[in-house]
């Protein structure tokens, strides 16, 4: 079954329409038993003998075991066709008859068999995922032992089940053919080649954009796996909202033409707005957002913000493919600029000039891995009356990752494991550094159709001089839910767990219920009595951005009217 990508928020499973010709085949032909001869004269009722003729490889006795008729039973009509019957099951025998004849003692039975030829060679043709020799060890036929017909049907399905169990979808014996005058025996297998692929729909997208992310090529034998995967590598560009797979005959009985239906979705956006807050003030804000700059998957990001405690000018370029020729496939390149001038209401409540960037490259080194390193450095300088000491914070991280999401802004099903290294360093009057290290484990699990079990376990530990915008948190939007900036709690260690039980309503809006708990402290062990929790429900507006988020938190101990209200882009986790 090839996963069928269809809305952002929404993946569900779909059997490939296509009917793929393949040609009908038969086993070599087999003789059926031959029928009792007619005898003018009536014989005796008892068997008084038994006996094999004919047989010249498959011994007297291995036939003997599979017939039901005994010395002194009666003489049956059907149950001696049943003896024949089960000796032709044997396989090895293009013909069996049976002969009776009188004696003093009865009726003597004589079982003809006519032996199937010795196989001088095996021929195994069509085949290229697989080699010769490691078919032709997995078969019951041999070189040099006599041909069975049970043996060869066996040999079909083991044939047919390696492919099949390896996700080639197509692939089939369609012929198989006996030369007794060579003594060969024939399989020929169609393995279902991809003689093109057309791409319908992709107006704004570039071909080689989507082409690219494909390791089913021409030429390639299809797999169901490996279509799996790309079209997941497809859809996760981020701006499509449909992505279809379909097979059309090719110019060959062998060969098919891939058809991707591609429907596009907004990949621009422009918002601007404003707003009053308690502590920040009146403010507004406008941004750009493109993520498909001239349908290269190119990824770029302006931010203009102006309030009375704060302003802000933000700057990000991302491109998945950087320099491929030199880096190889999917390296990603992200640059990230700001600059900020005002008060940061929730770090130091001081006005500062913040004035920093930060560069990262990301590549796949296993299926499913990626590594990524980044490097950063801000310069934060008192602003006004500020009294805290100037300093510069740079940066370098390293970070492994793990992803099976189906969907990596949505995902119904999956895993997501990071574990992340920074070191840092701070200049000021005194030097001094700081190393951080953390593990996210995120688990997806589809429990009913349209609905998911989100849960994810975060931890952290800092050491040395770590400034107060690289310190953890618990509280706010992003970790425990139900609280306020003003109310988290800081430190350089945390334990963070979330649960969310999703349930998507349309392909728009999806409903939430969570479950938040955890801390972040200075020094020591963990200690659970001073954990604070949250809890609530949400609401997910998927966008071409990702999904708008809006959670309603009621910290532990509270009523539910007590609650806050957290806005963000993006699922939690």
């Amino acid at each position: 079954m090839i996963k069928i990508f269809k809305n952002k928020s929404r993946v569900s499973g779909l059997i490939l329409a296509f009917s793929f010709s393949l040609c009908l085949f038969s086993l070599p032909s087999q003789a059926q038993a031959s029928p009792l001869p007619k005898n003018q004269v009536a014989l005796p009722q008892v068997i008084s003998a038994i006996k094999i003729s004919g047989n010249q490889t498959i011994s007297s006795n291995k036939i003997m075991d599979v017939i039901f008729s005994r010395v002194g039973d009666s003489l049956v009509d059907e149950k001696i066709n049943s003896d024949q019957k089960a000796i032709y099951g044997l396989g090895y025998f293009a013909d069996v008859s049976a002969d009776l004849a009188a004696d003093k003692n009865g009726t003597i039975v004589t079982f003809k068999v006519i032996e199937n030829p010795r196989l001088d060679k095996i021929i195994i043709d069509g085949n290229s995922v697989y080699s010769t020799a490691e078919i032709s060890a997995m078969l019951s036929s041999k070189q040099g032992e006599i041909l069975n017909f049970k043996n060869l049907q066996d040999d079909i399905e083991k044939i047919n089940t390696k492919y099949k169990a390896a996700g080639y979808m197509l692939a089939r014996v369609v012929d198989v053919k006996t030369d007794e005058a060579a003594k060969q025996l024939h399989f020929k297998i169609t393995e279902g080649r991809v003689e093109s692929i057309t791409l319908d729909g992709n107006e704004q997208t570039q071909n080689y954009v989507i082409l690219r992310e494909l390791d089913t090529v021409p030429g390639s034998v299809v797999n169901e796996n490996t279509l799996k995967k790309d079209l997941r590598r497809v859809f996760n560009l981020g701006f499509f909202s449909e992505v279809n797979p379909s097979f059309e005959p090719g110019t060959t009985k062998d060969s098919v033409a891939l058809v991707l239906k591609i429907k596009e979705s907004r990949s621009s956006t422009i918002n601007f707005g404003g707003g009053y807050g308690e502590r920040d003030g009146w403010f507004g804000f406008i941004d750009l957002s493109i993520n498909n700059l001239f349908g290269t998957a190119q990824g770029m990001m302006i931010r203009g913000q102006s309030g009375q405690q704060l302003t802000t000018y933000q700057f990000k370029y991302y491109n998945p493919w950087f320099i491929p020729d030199k880096l190889g496939k999917r390296a990603a390149f992200t640059f990230k600029r700001w600059y900020t001038i005002g008060r940061d209401i929730y770090l130091t409540d001081q006005d500062g000039i913040y004035n920093g960037f930060e560069v990262s490259l990301g590549r796949p080194f296993l299926e499913n891995y990626n590594i990524a390193w980044s490097l950063g450095s801000e310069l934060v300088t008192p602003h006004n009356n500020a009294t805290f000491e100037a300093y510069q914070s740079d940066t370098v991280g390293l970070t492994f990752s793990y992803d099976t999401r189906d969907y990596i802004l949505n995902p119904k099903e999956g895993r997501f494991y990071s574990l992340a290294f920074k070191q840092g360093w701070k200049y000021s009057s005194g030097n001094s550094s700081f190393f951080k290290m953390g593990l996210d484990l995120n688990h997806y699990y589809s429990v009913y159709e349209n609905q998911v079990l989100a849960t994810h376990i975060g931890s952290g530990i800092g050491f040395g001089d770590i400034p107060v915008g690289e310190e953890y948190w618990a509280g706010g939007a992003n970790t425990i839910r139900g609280y306020n900036p003003s109310e988290a709690k800081k430190g350089t260690r945390k334990i963070i767990t979330n649960i969310e039980y999703r349930l998507d309503f349309s392909d728009m809006f999806q409903g939430v219920f969570f479950f938040d708990w955890g801390d972040a402290w200075y020094n020591g062990a963990p200690v659970p009595a001073n954990f604070i929790s949250g809890w609530g429900p949400g609401v997910r507006i998927n966008t071409p951005l990702g999904p708008i988020r809006l959670d309603w938190g009621v910290p532990g101990g509270k009523t539910f009217g007590e609650g806050v209200m957290h806005f963000s882009i993006g699922q939690a986790f």
